[in-house]
């Protein structure tokens, strides 16, 4: 190859990597369980868990994080249709609750409100919201695990332990693809909701 086809070569390669990088695939998936985990397949799911300790795992694949709506009732997030437009969107950073690092605490926020929780993973960054161990199957692939004990009604700041609940639980997730130069959300990547309801004790 002469000196002339290889700066070419080299100045075609720099054109392309940065459209191969923006066209990674964006991916995120979620379990919840016990014993054994759903996987969050459909848009809207309904599951039965006993009243003890359950584990919500996520997987980000070229994706920061995800935000999380939990509520003990059927709120504004989880009436949406798979094609509602969620209000407020672009504010989503500002409404996020602030939680101790590495899930020390081993429990979910829950609010009344539109607040929200948000769950990610940057290597540059020293704590994360997910319990400490994280997982990477792969370069682009993490795999975060937020084990709950006890949830946390925000609103009154009462601790309650899941053997105590007496409602249904509803989740709501949303992961965004892309932020405008602000670095606010504007196009969503994926959204899941959940209910949540308890097995009858024996």
């Amino acid at each position: 190859m002469t000196l002339s086809n290889y700066i070419k070569t080299f100045v075609l390669l720099l054109l392309i990597l940065p459209t191969l990088s923006y066209a990674q695939k964006r991916h995120v998936s979620i379990r919840i369980g016990q014993d054994q985990s759903t996987m969050l397949e459909a848009y809207e799911s309904n599951i039965i868990l006993k009243k003890k300790t359950f584990k919500i795992q996520v997987m980000l694949e070229n994706v920061a994080g995800v935000y999380v709506f939990a509520a003990f009732t059927d709120s504004i997030c989880c009436r949406l249709t798979e094609s509602d437009s969620i209000a407020g969107f672009i504010d989503l950073p500002g409404r996020t609750m602030a939680e101790p690092d590495f899930n020390k605490d081993k429990e979910l926020l829950v609010s009344d409100d539109n607040s929200c929780s948000y769950w990610y993973y940057d290597k540059n960054l020293s704590s994360h919201r997910f319990n400490k161990k994280i997982f990477f199957p792969d370069t682009n692939i993490v795999i975060g695990t937020k084990t709950v004990k006890q949830l946390l009604h925000v609103p009154t700041q009462r601790e309650i332990k899941i053997k105590d609940i007496k409602t249904p639980l509803y989740l709501f997730f949303v992961a965004v693809s892309e932020f405008d130069s602000a670095g606010r959300p504007v196009r969503e990547l994926m959204r899941k909701k959940v209910k949540i309801e308890w097995a009858n004790e024996d």
